[in-house]
């Protein structure tokens, strides 16, 4: 009955806290990216991945077959609070949950790659194997939304779930081909566009997955006992 009136007591204090307008929670949640950075999860290893393109030359269309190997993505480590993670109240499900959504943004992503490739065309009468090369991709910004929830079912355990770490906008990918011969300049456009579009990919794919994960790792290792520490 004790932990009952408790309960009541805080959220109704709560509550009125931003009754007027949202409080936030952005000391919690920049202490909450910096366990993160922390955590050892900067890098993703991408698996090998092998692609056969199209090269348009007007009198004739041959094949590029590309094969992208040992790339890794980096860069995670950058994420930061971009915009106040304001804290709202709901208690439709029937219990009390305060959920703090945030914009955070990646600012320096990068991913390397090694890549070969050979030129096959007129029925297979010919073949052009180009050099070895390295693809050294930078993006520009990565924006990501985040929703995170506080359960009160139980006040001496609060718990914080990651509900949502979600690809909002990927700024300008800048794509280097280096090693790419002269004479061959013609598939410098039509790499970058798969460089490009595969990027968007594995962000969407592969680095916001991580990213919930880690967080919620972060979150169930320093959940804080008193919702004040939270909210400001």
């Amino acid at each position: 009955m004790f932990m009952l009136c408790l309960l009541l007591v805080l959220v109704c204090c709560s509550r009125a806290q931003f009754s007027d307008k949202p409080g936030n929670a952005n000391t919690f949640v920049d202490q909450a990216l910096d366990d993160l950075k922390k955590s050892g999860n900067t890098s993703i290893k991408l698996e090998d991945e092998k692609f056969i393109l199209i090269i348009d030359l007007l009198l004739f269309k041959p094949e590029l077959h590309l094969e992208l190997r040992d790339g890794v993505f980096s860069g995670l480590n950058t994420l930061t609070r971009s915009s106040d993670a304001l804290v709202t109240y709901d208690e439709s499900t029937g219990e009390p949950v305060f959920s703090i959504t945030s914009s955070l943004l990646l600012s320096n992503v990068s991913m390397v790659s090694a890549a070969m490739g050979k030129v096959r065309g007129g029925f297979g009468l010919f073949g052009i194997t180009m050099p070895n090369i390295v693809l050294d991709v930078s993006v520009e910004g990565v924006d990501v939304g985040a929703i995170i929830d506080i359960s009160l079912k139980d006040l001496a355990n609060l718990k914080l779930i990651a509900r949502e770490v979600e690809l909002k906008d990927v700024g300008h990918v800048d794509v280097k081909i280096i090693g790419l011969t002269a004479e061959l300049d013609t598939l410098v456009s039509p790499i970058t566009t798969l460089v490009v579009n595969t990027v968007k990919r594995d962000i969407q794919a592969l680095v916001t997955p991580l990213l919930k994960d880690t967080l919620q790792g972060v979150l169930d290792k320093n959940a804080p006992s008193d919702l004040s520490a939270i909210i400001g």
